[in-house]
C-alpha cells in the first residue's frame, strides 16, 4: 500500500562545517507541511530516526518527525568522545524530580537529551547489550517475541550482510596489536556489519586499565569473551558508538538522518516543536496537534496510518496523558477526558541508581586520565594529536571509558539468599500507594517474582562497576525492585511533569548496593589495584558496618545512570501494560510507541543499542502491519 510517514522533530541548529543535502526537508525552511502523512512520529531520538529511516526506505512513504530540540551543529563536544560536557551542554532537558524519601528527600536531575538524535548524542557511547535473561524476561510478561533470540537480528540486523539496509549495526574489531595488548577478545558472529551504527573501540587505553582486569580476576572474576553474545557478566570491554574511520561520534542523527537526507524528499522533520497532544476520532489515531517553540504558534498534522510515539521514557506517558490515555483519576481531576482508562501509563519507572566512590590514587601511573585535567600542556598535545591523527585518550568519552565489570548476585555475595528474602517480604503497598490500581499491583508482583528468581542465578547481573582509569568509581544497580513513576499535573506540555524516581523504596535495593560496594573494596584492596595506591575517601574506608553504611549511603548515592526506561511497559493489560507485543497501546487503534518506555524490565547494560534493536524491530512490525515494502 501507499505509506506516507509524518516524523516531527523538535530543534534545528545550523551545522557548523557540514553542508546541509540538497534534499534535507526541514518543514518550514525547505517544505511545507503536507497536508497529511501515513505516519506522525512525536519525537525525533534514538528510536525515532531509527523507525523513521526504515519507513521512508519505501519512497512512496512520506514522514514526520516532529522533535521538541534542535539539530546539533556537528560541534567539537558533540563529534570529539574526549570533549563531552554534560554540564554544559544545550541538548537536554532541564527536568527535577521531586523530594526522594529513600535518599533524605533530595531533589535530582532527570536526564533527557533535547536535540535530533536523543541520548545518543549526549550519552557516554557505551554499546553493550544485556545478558540473554534479561530479555527473555521480557516474554514473561507478555512480552511475547521479544526474547534474546528474537533480538538478536536486531542488535545487527544482519539478515542480508551484502545490503546496507539490512544492517543496523557496523562493527569494527580492535586492531590485534592492540588487542593483544589489552586483551580485547569479541565474537563476529553475534555483530552486524556493514551497517550506519558504528560500533568499535577507541584507538588508546591507559595503562592503568590493565590493573583493573588484573584486579578482578585475582578475586576470582574473569574476563568476558564478548559482552554482546548475551552473557554478559565477569569484566569485559564494551565497544563504543564510535566511528572508527574518524573517531567521532557515531549517533542517531548521522545513522539515521544525515547518511538519507540527500534520496529522501519523503523524509520530513519539524525541529522545535512540543506535541500537545494525539488526536483521536472515536478511538482512532488521526494525527497530532503541535506548538511551535520558537512561534509559540499551535499547528496540527494529519497521519493517515499510523501515529508512532517515540519522545522517550519522560515524556511519552506526558503524551499519552495529555491526550486522555492514562489512570482516568489523574486526568480528570486536571479536565482531560479519558479517551482510555490505562493505568499503567507513568508507572513502572526504571532507572540505574548509582554510587559514585572516590579515591585518592597516590601512585599513578603516566600517562593517566587526571593529566587531561590537572596538566594542561598535556591535554593540549593529546588534543593536537587527536586532531592531526585520531589517536590518543580523546577517541575515549570524558569520564567514562568502556571497561566495565557486571556481576551477578551469587557473584558478589555468599549471603545472597539473604537478599532475596528480603526482597520477597516487602509489602506491594511499600513500592506502590495504597490507591494504585490493582492491575499495578499485579504487574510489579509478576516482576518481582521474575526479578528475585533471577537475583539467584549466574546468568544474569545486578550491579556494575566502571572505571576510568581515574579516581571515581561508579557502582551501578542494574536489576532495581524499587519503582517510581511520571505523572502530569498541567495540561501544558512545556511545563514538565512530576517525576518521581521512586528510588530505594524497596529497603532491598540498598542491600544489594552495600553488598556491591563491598566486593569494590576486595578488588580495590587486592595487589594490582594498590600498585596504584588507591584510598577510598568515600564513602569512607572508616565506614564499615551495614548500619554506618546504610546511613551514610542514603546521602551518596543518584537515583540515575542516565537510563530512564518502562513507563509505558509491553506488558499484558491486566498486570497494567501499556502496549502489547506489536507495540499498540491498549485501547485505540493506529497508535503504537517505540521507545524505551516500552520496556517491561530494565536490562543490566547501557541503554543505546537495546533501544536501536527495539527501534528496527518496531519498524519491521509496522511494515508488517500496513504491507510496507522496502
Amino acid at each position: 500500500m501507499l505509506a506516507h510517514v509524518v516524523f516531527l522533530a523538535l530543534g534545528l541548529a545550523v551545522s557548523r562545517g557540514f553542508a546541509l543535502p540538497q534534499y534535507a526537508q526541514i518543514v518550514g525552511r525547505d517544505t511545507a507541511l503536507n497536508a497529511s502523512y501515513d505516519f506522525v512520529i512525536i519525537g525525533g531520538g534514538t528510536s525515532g530516526l531509527t523507525v523513521a529511516d526504515r519507513l521512508t526506505e519505501d519512497s512512496n512513504t512520506t514522514v514526520l518527525v516532529i522533535e521538541y530540540g534542535p539539530l546539533d551543529n556537528h560541534e567539537d563536544s558533540v563529534l570529539v568522545p574526549g570533549l563531552l560536557n554534560l554540564t554544559t551542554t544545550p541538548y537536554k532537558f532541564n527536568l527535577t524530580s521531586i523530594p526522594q524519601p529513600g535518599l533524605n528527600n533530595g531533589t535530582f536531575s532527570v536526564p533527557a537529551a533535547a536535540v535530533v538524535g536523543g541520548g545518543t548524542v549526549i550519552n557516554g557511547m557505551f554499546f553493550d547489550r544485556g545478558s540473554a535473561a534479561d530479555y527473555d524476561a521480557w516474554t514473561e510478561l507478555g512480552a511475547l517475541g521479544w526474547g534474546w533470540d528474537d533480538l538478536l537480528p536486531y542488535f545487527k540486523k544482519g539478515e542480508d550482510p551484502n545490503s546496507e539496509i539490512w544492517q543496523s549495526e557496523n562493527f569494527t574489531p580492535a586492531a590485534q596489536s592492540f588487542a593483544e595488548e589489552f586483551d580485547i577478545s569479541w565474537d563476529d558472529s553475534v555483530h552486524g556489519f556493514g551497517g550506519p551504527v558504528q560500533s568499535s573501540y577507541p584507538t588508546f587505553q591507559f595503562p592503568s586499565i590493565k590493573n583493573f582486569f588484573r584486579a578482578w580476576s585475582s578475586i576470582g572474576v574473569s574476563t568476558a569473551q564478548d559482552p554482546g553474545n548475551g552473557k554478559a557478566q565477569g569484566a569485559f570491554w564494551a565497544p563504543s558508538s564510535l566511528d572508527p574511520k574518524d573517531e567521532t561520534r557515531s549517533y542517531a542523527r548521522t545513522a539515521h538522518y544525515d547518511r538519507v537526507i540527500g534520496s529522501r524528499p519523503n523524509y520530513h522533520l519539524l525541529p522545535n516543536t512540543a506535541v500537545q497532544r494525539i488526536i483521536f476520532e472515536v478511538g482512532v489515531a488521526t494525527g497530532v496537534e503541535y506548538v511551535s517553540r520558537e512561534t509559540n504558534q499551535t499547528s496540527t498534522a494529519m497521519a493517515k496510518t499510523e501515529v508512532v510515539l517515540a519522545a522517550g521514557s519522560v515524556h511519552s506517558p506526558q503524551v499519552l496523558q495529555l491526550s486522555g490515555i492514562g489512570p482516568s483519576g489523574l486526568l480528570q481531576s486536571l479536565g482531560i477526558g479519558a479517551t482510555v482508562d490505562l493505568p499503567g501509563v507513568g508507572q513502572n519507572f526504571q532507572d540505574h541508581p548509582t554510587l559514585y566512590s572516590f579515591y585518592n590514587v597516590s601512585n599513578p601511573l603516566v600517562p593517566n586520565v587526571g593529566m587531561l585535567a590537572s596538566n594542561q600542556t598535556y591535554a593540549n598535545e593529546q588534543l593536537a594529536l587527536y586532531q592531526s591523527s585520531r589517536q590518543g585518550p580523546y577517541t575515549i568519552t570524558a569520564q567514562s571509558g568502556n571497561t566495565v565489570v557486571f556481576l551477578p548476585l551469587p557473584n558478589i555475595t555468599s549471603d545472597y539468599q539473604s537478599i532475596i528474602k528480603l526482597g520477597s517480604s516487602q509489602a506491594l503497598a511499600a513500592i506502590h500507594p495504597s490507591s494504585a490500581d490493582a492491575a499495578i499491583l499485579a504487574g510489579y508482583a509478576a516482576q518481582r517474582s521474575i526479578v528475585l528468581r533471577l537475583y539467584g542465578s549466574t546468568n544474569a547481573s545486578v550491579q556494575e562497576t566502571g572505571w576510568g582509569g581515574g579516581n571515581t568509581v561508579p557502582i551501578t544497580l542494574v536489576k532495581p525492585l524499587s519503582r517510581g513513576s511520571i505523572q502530569i499535573n498541567t495540561t501544558d506540555v512545556l511545563s514538565q511533569p512530576v517525576i518521581d524516581f521512586g528510588v530505594l523504596s524497596d529497603p532491598t535495593d540498598l542491600e544489594t548496593i552495600i553488598a556491591a560496594l563491598r566486593i569494590n573494596r576486595a578488588a580495590i584492596a587486592s595487589p594490582p589495584m594498590q600498585e596504584l595506591g588507591l584510598l577510598e575517601l568515600s564513602p569512607g574506608a572508616n565506614l564499615t558496618t551495614d548500619e554506618e553504611l546504610r546511613v551514610a549511603l542514603k546521602d551518596l548515592i543518584v537515583p540515575s545512570y542516565s537510563h530512564p526506561c518502562c513507563t509505558c511497559a509491553m506488558m499484558n493489560r491486566e498486570l497494567g501494560g501499556v502496549v502489547d507485543a506489536n507495540l499498540l497501546v491498549y485501547g485505540v487503534a493506529r497508535l503504537s510507541v517505540v521507545d524505551a518506555s516500552i520496556m517491561p524490565l530494565i536490562p543490566a547494560t547501557h541503554l543505546s543499542a537495546t533501544v536501536y534493536a527495539v527501534a528496527e524491530k518496531a519498524a519491521d512490525l509496522i511494515k508488517a502491519r500496513h504491507n510496507i515494502t522496502p
